[in-house]
Protein backbone atom coordinates (compact mmCIF):
# COMPACT_ATOMS: atom_id res chain seq x y z
CA UNK A 1 0.00 0.00 0.00
CA UNK A 2 2.82 2.36 0.96
CA UNK A 3 4.55 1.56 -2.34
CA UNK A 4 1.39 2.36 -4.30
CA UNK A 5 1.06 5.68 -2.48
CA UNK A 6 4.64 6.56 -3.32
CA UNK A 7 4.14 5.61 -6.97
CA UNK A 8 0.97 7.69 -7.10
CA UNK A 9 2.72 10.68 -5.55
CA UNK A 10 5.63 10.29 -7.96
CA UNK A 11 3.32 10.09 -10.99
CA UNK A 12 1.38 13.11 -9.80
CA UNK A 13 4.57 15.11 -9.36
CA UNK A 14 5.78 14.01 -12.79
CA UNK A 15 2.52 15.08 -14.46
CA UNK A 16 2.65 18.44 -12.69
CA UNK A 17 6.26 18.96 -13.76
CA UNK A 18 5.40 18.13 -17.38
CA UNK A 19 2.48 20.54 -17.27
CA UNK A 20 4.72 23.31 -15.95
CA UNK A 21 7.36 22.64 -18.59
CA UNK A 22 4.83 22.63 -21.42
CA UNK A 23 3.26 25.77 -20.06
CA UNK A 24 6.63 27.50 -19.94
CA UNK A 25 7.60 26.53 -23.49
CA UNK A 26 7.12 29.27 -26.12
CA UNK A 27 3.95 28.63 -28.07
CA UNK A 28 3.32 29.53 -31.67
CA UNK A 29 0.99 32.50 -31.49
CA UNK A 30 -2.16 32.47 -33.55
CA UNK A 31 -2.70 36.24 -33.46
CA UNK A 32 -3.92 37.22 -36.92
CA UNK A 33 -6.36 39.84 -38.09
CA UNK A 34 -9.56 38.76 -39.86
CA UNK A 35 -11.28 41.14 -42.23
CA UNK A 36 -14.08 40.83 -44.76
CA UNK A 37 -13.40 42.17 -48.25
CA UNK A 38 -15.39 43.39 -51.26
CA UNK A 39 -18.75 43.81 -49.58
CA UNK A 40 -18.42 40.67 -47.44
CA UNK A 41 -17.75 38.42 -50.41
CA UNK A 42 -14.39 37.24 -49.11
CA UNK A 43 -12.70 36.74 -45.78
CA UNK A 44 -9.01 37.57 -45.35
CA UNK A 45 -6.73 36.56 -42.49
CA UNK A 46 -3.44 38.44 -42.12
CA UNK A 47 -0.43 38.19 -39.82
CA UNK A 48 3.20 37.18 -39.67
CA UNK A 49 4.14 33.73 -40.92
CA UNK A 50 6.04 33.04 -37.71
CA UNK A 51 4.72 34.33 -34.39
CA UNK A 52 6.02 35.45 -32.00
CA UNK A 53 7.87 37.54 -34.59
CA UNK A 54 11.41 38.65 -33.76
CA UNK A 55 13.81 41.22 -35.13
CA UNK A 56 16.51 39.85 -37.42
CA UNK A 57 14.70 36.57 -38.17
CA UNK A 58 13.39 35.64 -41.62
CA UNK A 59 9.62 36.08 -41.56
CA UNK A 60 6.92 37.29 -43.89
CA UNK A 61 3.33 38.13 -44.63
CA UNK A 62 0.85 35.33 -44.01
CA UNK A 63 -2.25 36.02 -46.14
CA UNK A 64 -5.30 33.78 -46.51
CA UNK A 65 -8.43 34.43 -48.57
CA UNK A 66 -11.61 32.34 -48.57
CA UNK A 67 -15.08 32.90 -50.00
CA UNK A 68 -17.98 33.95 -47.77
CA UNK A 69 -20.55 32.97 -50.40
CA UNK A 70 -19.23 29.66 -51.77
CA UNK A 71 -18.51 26.42 -49.92
CA UNK A 72 -16.79 23.17 -50.71
CA UNK A 73 -18.68 19.87 -50.78
CA UNK A 74 -17.65 19.24 -47.17
CA UNK A 75 -19.17 22.54 -46.08
CA UNK A 76 -15.91 24.43 -45.57
CA UNK A 77 -15.31 27.84 -47.11
CA UNK A 78 -13.95 27.75 -50.64
CA UNK A 79 -10.33 28.87 -50.95
CA UNK A 80 -9.61 31.67 -53.42
CA UNK A 81 -6.68 30.58 -55.55
CA UNK A 82 -4.46 32.32 -58.10
CA UNK A 83 -4.25 35.63 -56.24
CA UNK A 84 -0.46 35.70 -56.56
CA UNK A 85 -1.15 36.77 -60.16
CA UNK A 86 -3.57 39.60 -59.38
CA UNK A 87 -2.51 40.95 -55.98
CA UNK A 88 0.58 42.82 -54.82
CA UNK A 89 1.90 43.42 -51.31
CA UNK A 90 4.08 45.86 -49.42
CA UNK A 91 5.49 46.04 -45.90
CA UNK A 92 5.86 49.42 -44.19
CA UNK A 93 7.95 50.28 -41.10
CA UNK A 94 10.04 53.19 -39.81
CA UNK A 95 8.80 55.41 -42.64
CA UNK A 96 10.08 53.01 -45.31
CA UNK A 97 8.24 50.79 -47.78
CA UNK A 98 9.34 47.50 -49.31
CA UNK A 99 7.59 45.81 -52.24
CA UNK A 100 7.00 42.12 -51.55
CA UNK A 101 6.53 39.17 -53.86
CA UNK A 102 3.30 37.37 -53.03
CA UNK A 103 3.56 33.61 -53.51
CA UNK A 104 1.06 30.79 -53.22
CA UNK A 105 1.93 28.24 -50.53
CA UNK A 106 2.47 24.69 -51.71
CA UNK A 107 -0.48 22.39 -51.17
CA UNK A 108 -2.28 25.08 -49.14
CA UNK A 109 -5.11 26.47 -51.33
CA UNK A 110 -6.04 30.07 -50.61
CA UNK A 111 -2.89 30.72 -48.55
CA UNK A 112 -0.12 33.09 -49.63
CA UNK A 113 3.22 34.26 -48.28
CA UNK A 114 5.64 37.12 -48.94
CA UNK A 115 9.04 36.74 -47.29
CA UNK A 116 11.37 39.38 -45.83
CA UNK A 117 13.64 39.95 -42.82
CA UNK A 118 12.42 42.56 -40.31
CA UNK A 119 15.54 44.30 -39.00
CA UNK A 120 13.92 46.61 -36.45
CA UNK A 121 11.58 45.96 -33.54
CA UNK A 122 8.24 47.74 -33.47
CA UNK A 123 5.03 48.12 -35.43
CA UNK A 124 4.68 46.90 -39.01
CA UNK A 125 1.99 47.38 -41.62
CA UNK A 126 1.07 45.28 -44.63
CA UNK A 127 -0.59 46.72 -47.71
CA UNK A 128 -2.37 44.30 -50.05
CA UNK A 129 -3.81 45.70 -53.27
CA UNK A 130 -4.94 44.62 -56.71
CA UNK A 131 -7.92 42.50 -57.77
CA UNK A 132 -9.83 39.49 -56.48
CA UNK A 133 -11.84 37.94 -59.30
CA UNK A 134 -11.85 41.26 -61.16
CA UNK A 135 -12.86 43.38 -58.14
CA UNK A 136 -10.37 45.92 -56.83
CA UNK A 137 -9.09 45.94 -53.26
CA UNK A 138 -6.57 48.12 -51.41
CA UNK A 139 -6.26 47.15 -47.76
CA UNK A 140 -3.83 48.18 -45.02
CA UNK A 141 -3.25 45.77 -42.11
CA UNK A 142 -1.44 47.09 -39.03
CA UNK A 143 0.20 45.10 -36.25
CA UNK A 144 -0.88 45.77 -32.70
CA UNK A 145 -3.14 44.58 -29.87
CA UNK A 146 -6.16 42.63 -31.10
CA UNK A 147 -4.68 42.27 -34.57
CA UNK A 148 -1.31 40.58 -35.07
CA UNK A 149 1.94 40.87 -33.17
CA UNK A 150 4.53 43.60 -33.53
CA UNK A 151 8.13 42.64 -34.21
CA UNK A 152 9.86 42.01 -30.87
CA UNK A 153 13.52 42.67 -30.07
CA UNK A 154 15.68 39.54 -30.23
CA UNK A 155 18.33 40.72 -27.76
CA UNK A 156 16.47 39.62 -24.57
CA UNK A 157 16.46 36.03 -25.87
CA UNK A 158 20.17 35.88 -26.68
CA UNK A 159 22.37 33.89 -24.32
CA UNK A 160 25.03 33.96 -23.02
CA UNK A 161 26.02 37.08 -24.98
CA UNK A 162 23.81 39.53 -26.81
CA UNK A 163 25.13 39.82 -30.35
CA UNK A 164 22.48 41.75 -32.24
CA UNK A 165 23.41 45.39 -32.75
CA UNK A 166 20.66 47.96 -32.44
CA UNK A 167 19.70 49.24 -35.92
CA UNK A 168 20.56 52.79 -34.86
CA UNK A 169 24.13 51.69 -34.04
CA UNK A 170 24.64 49.49 -37.06
CA UNK A 171 25.43 52.26 -39.56
CA UNK A 172 27.77 53.91 -37.08
CA UNK A 173 29.62 50.63 -36.68
CA UNK A 174 29.83 50.19 -40.45
CA UNK A 175 31.13 53.75 -40.86
CA UNK A 176 33.72 53.21 -38.10
CA UNK A 177 34.86 49.95 -39.70
CA UNK A 178 35.13 51.64 -43.10
CA UNK A 179 37.09 54.53 -41.61
CA UNK A 180 39.45 52.14 -39.84
CA UNK A 181 39.97 50.20 -43.06
CA UNK A 182 40.72 53.41 -44.98
CA UNK A 183 43.18 54.51 -42.28
CA UNK A 184 44.93 51.14 -42.34
CA UNK A 185 45.15 51.30 -46.11
CA UNK A 186 46.66 54.81 -45.98
CA UNK A 187 49.22 53.73 -43.37
CA UNK A 188 50.15 50.74 -45.52
CA UNK A 189 50.63 52.97 -48.58
CA UNK A 190 52.78 55.42 -46.61
CA UNK A 191 54.82 52.49 -45.27
CA UNK A 192 55.39 51.17 -48.78
CA UNK A 193 56.46 54.62 -50.06
CA UNK A 194 58.85 55.12 -47.13
CA UNK A 195 60.25 51.63 -47.69
CA UNK A 196 60.82 52.28 -51.39
CA UNK A 197 62.51 55.61 -50.65
CA UNK A 198 64.72 53.92 -48.06
CA UNK A 199 65.75 51.29 -50.56
CA UNK A 200 66.50 53.97 -53.16
CA UNK A 201 68.67 55.94 -50.72
CA UNK A 202 70.48 52.79 -49.64
CA UNK A 203 71.08 51.74 -53.24
CA UNK A 204 72.42 55.19 -54.16
CA UNK A 205 74.78 55.16 -51.19
CA UNK A 206 75.96 51.69 -52.11
CA UNK A 207 76.66 52.71 -55.71
CA UNK A 208 78.68 55.73 -54.55
CA UNK A 209 80.98 53.62 -52.32
CA UNK A 210 84.48 52.99 -53.90
CA UNK A 211 85.35 49.40 -54.45
CA UNK A 212 88.33 47.79 -52.71
CA UNK A 213 90.41 47.77 -55.93
CA UNK A 214 89.75 51.43 -56.60
CA UNK A 215 90.65 52.34 -53.04
CA UNK A 216 93.95 50.42 -53.34
CA UNK A 217 94.80 52.15 -56.60
CA UNK A 218 94.45 55.51 -54.95
CA UNK A 219 97.19 54.83 -52.32
CA UNK A 220 99.98 57.42 -52.79
CA UNK A 221 103.55 56.20 -53.54
CA UNK A 222 106.05 57.81 -51.09
CA UNK A 223 109.38 59.20 -52.42
CA UNK A 224 112.31 56.86 -52.18
CA UNK A 225 110.18 53.84 -52.40
CA UNK A 226 110.45 51.58 -55.37
CA UNK A 227 112.34 48.67 -56.78
CA UNK A 228 115.93 48.09 -55.61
Amino acid sequence: MQCMKRCGAFCGALILALALVLGAMPQSASAHESRNLVGDKYKSVVGFLTEPAYQGQINGLDFTVTSLTEKNTDGTAKAIEGLEKTLKAQVLADGKTLDLTLQSRFNMPGKYAAYFQPTAAGQYRFRVYGEINGEKIDEMFESGPGRFSDIAAITPLQFPNAVAAAPADLQAQLDAAKSAANTAQLIAIVGIVVGVLGLAVGLAAFLRRPTAATAAGRVAVHPGQGDD
